[in-house]
C-alpha cells in the first residue's frame, strides 16, 4: 500500500530536533516496511534537508517571516492590535505561508499530515476538510495557551492567538503527542483529544562515562531567556567560584539583546564559561568531555513545570550526570532512573546546596546509571511508539 505523509513545519527542520528526529524514524519506517511511504516536508526557509539524509523525502521550501527579534515595535503593535480585535486569519494565514495550500493541492491525495507546529493546523484543517479520509497527527511541543504565561503583554496578545488556535482547530486532529506526561494530561483535560507522550530522544551513541576529574565541569546548553530565570546561571556560577565545580553554557536566545547582556556580565565570573554553540549533530558529541548536565528550571509556567526538554535525554546520550530542580515530570525521571541529583528548592543556593554534598565518586555513579538509561532513552524507543500510533491512525499494520 502506498502511504502518502507530509510534515508541515513552520520552522527550518533542520534545526529543530523534534521534528528532524520524526522525520528520522519515518525513514526507519520507510526502508522496513512492507507499505510504500512517500514522504513530504513542507518546511519553512529550508534548502536541503541535511541533518536526515538517508531518508527519501521531497522537501518544499516557504519563505521566512520576520521573528519577534526582527519585527519593529510597529509591526509588534499590528500583532497586539489583531489579537485584541480577535482577528485572527491575517496572522494565520499570512503572505510567506500562501504556498503551503498551493503545495499540498499539488501532491497527491495525503493519507496523513503531520503538524510540527500549530500555526500550521488550520492549514492541515483546511486540507482535511476538502479531502475527510487525510489524517491530522500534531506534535504539541508545549502547552501553547500559556506558553509565556507570565508576560501580560504576551497574554493580551499572542496568547489569545494561541488559545484561538487551540479551541478552533484542535478538535479536527486524529492523534497527538507531547513532550511529557504532565503536557499530555492537561490537553486531554482541556481539549479532550488523544494525547501521548512521545519523549524527545536522540539517536543512540556508543560511548561509555568518562571517569570524573578533581575538576568537575557542568554543562548546560539550550535556551536562555527571562522566563526561564536564565540570570540566575549568573548567580550559580558566583556560587561555584570556591569549589571544584564549574559551569559552561552554550546559549541561544530569541529575545533581543539578552545573550548580549548575559554574556558581558558572565566575563567578570572566574567559574564560568561561555562556549559558541555548536550544530544539532554536536551536541552530543561535544557534550562528552564534561561531567554534569543542569536542568536549572523554575516552575513559573505550566510548561517548565512539566518539562522533559530535548537537554535531558542529550545529556544522557553524553554519559552525563543529571543536576535537575524539583521539577514534577523530572523527578520522577531522575528517581527512577537514579542518574541524578534533585536539589530541594529551586534557588541557585539549592542547587550548589544538593551539588556539594556529592564526591567525585558519586558523580562517576551517577554517570554509570546515566549509560543505563541511555541504553532505553534513545530515539529507537520512540519508534514501536511511531508504528503503533501511524498503524491506529491509518487502520493498518506498520511493521
Amino acid at each position: 500500500m502506498n502511504l502518502n505523509i507530509t510534515l508541515l513545519c513552520d520552522h527550518n527542520i533542520n534545526t529543530k530536533p523534534r521534528s528532524s528526529r520524526l522525520l528520522e524514524l519515518l525513514g526507519k519506517i520507510q526502508k522496513t516496511s512492507h507499505h510504500t511511504l512517500c514522504l513530504n516536508v513542507i518546511s519553512k526557509d529550508c534548502q536541503s534537508l541535511a541533518i536526515v539524509d538517508s531518508t527519501q523525502a521531497t522537501l518544499f521550501s516557504f519563505p521566512p517571516d520576520k521573528s519577534s527579534k526582527q519585527r519593529t515595535k510597529q509591526e509588534n503593535d499590528r500583532i497586539l492590535r489583531l489579537c485584541q480585535k480577535g482577528d485572527f486569519m491575517p496572522l494565520i494565514f499570512t503572505p510567506n505561508r500562501k504556498l503551503i495550500a498551493k503545495i499540498l493541492s499539488s501532491l497527491p491525495l495525503q493519507n496523513l499530515l503531520i503538524v510540527e507546529d500549530i500555526t500550521l493546523l488550520p492549514f492541515a484543517c483546511e486540507y482535511k476538510d476538502h479531502n475527510p479520509q487525510c489524517k491530522i497527527l500534531i506534535d504539541l511541543r508545549e502547552f501553547y495557551p500559556l506558553e509565556y504565561e507570565n508576560d501580560t503583554q504576551w497574554l493580551q496578545g499572542l496568547g489569545r492567538f494561541f488559545s484561538f488556535l487551540c479551541e478552533s482547530y484542535l478538535s479536527c486532529v486524529d492523534f497527538a503527542f507531547s513532550v511529557s506526561d504532565g503536557l499530555c494530561d492537561r490537553y486531554k483535560k482541556d481539549f479532550h483529544i488523544p494525547c501521548k507522550t512521545f519523549l524527545s530522544l536522540p539517536p543512540f551513541y556508543d560511548v561509555s562515562p568518562r571517569p570524573t576529574q578533581e575538576r568537575i565541569k557542568i554543562l548546560y546548553h539550550g535556551f536562555i531567556s527571562p522566563d526561564r530565570s536564565s540570570m540566575e546561571l549568573l548567580d550559580l556560577a558566583r556560587l561555584l567560584e570556591q569549589t571544584p565545580f564549574s559551569l559552561h553554557i552554550m546559549a541561544l536566545s530569541n529575545q533581543k539583546g539578552f545573550l548580549e547582556s548575559f554574556s558581558q556580565q558572565a566575563k567578570s565570573i572566574s567559574s564560568l564559561q561561555i562556549l559558541q554553540p555548536v550544530a544539532m549533530k554536536e551536541i552530543i558529541p561535544t557534550s562528552l568531555e564534561y561531567d554534569i548536565g543542569l536542568i536549572p528550571f523554575k516552575p513559573t509556567t505550566f510548561n517548565l513545570a512539566h518539562c522533559m526538554p530535548n537537554k535531558l535525554f542529550e545529556y544522557l546520550q553524553a554519559r552525563l550526570a543529571i543536576l535537575s530542580t524539583p521539577l514534577q515530570d523530572m523527578s520522577h525521571f531522575l528517581n527512577t532512573s537514579q542518574c541524578g541529583i534533585i536539589s530541594n528548592g529551586f534557588e541557585s543556593s539549592d542547587i550548589v546546596s544538593a551539588l556539594t554534598k556529592h564526591t567525585k565518586d558519586d558523580i562517576d555513579k551517577l554517570k554509570h546509571n546515566a549509560h543505563l538509561a541511555a541504553q532505553k532513552c534513545h530515539l529507537d524507543m520512540n519508534l514501536e511508539i511511531l508504528k503503533n500510533v501511524l498503524g491506529d491512525i491509518l487502520g493498518i499494520k506498520i511493521e
